[in-house]
């Protein structure tokens, strides 16, 4: 049972390539703040805050454009969601069962780690 269709390619690749604007674009809204923290660029720049959003906003559009009008770009990510459509997941109880073994493994071995360290602890508080 696959959770994507192949016919749903495009509208999956877009929004993957959207959200990675958005990322970029928030990524240097967030460097070019810290760059006016630095040099004092809200002093010198009138409206640095408007200045700093259009940045933001000019990286996240140049990016998703450049990436979708990328041929090669495209192409690896049509190959990366066919390949994506073959996989078959996991049934829901598979999924619960798994993660409940992985829960109590976890906690059988933090468990050992921290007898272990109590262990030290104490072997160390009767040298020092």
């Amino acid at each position: 049972m696959s959770l994507v269709r192949a016919e749903d390619k495009k509208k999956w690749i877009n929004a993957f390539v959207a959200i990675m604007s958005i990322l970029c674009g928030y990524t240097m809204i967030r460097f070019v703040a810290k760059l006016g923290e630095w040099f004092d660029l809200e002093a010198k720049i009138g409206n640095f805050l408007a200045f700093n959003q259009g940045v933001g906003i000019l990286v996240g559009l140049m990016v998703f454009v450049l990436v979708i009008k990328n041929r090669k770009a495209t192409e690896h990510m049509d190959e990366v969601y066919e390949e994506l459509v073959k996989v078959s997941w996991a049934n829901k109880d598979a999924v619960l069962k798994i993660t409940v073994g992985l829960v109590i493994g976890l906690s059988i071995v933090s468990g050992i780690f921290v007898l272990i360290d109590l262990a030290f602890r104490e072997i160390l508080n009767l040298i020092f």
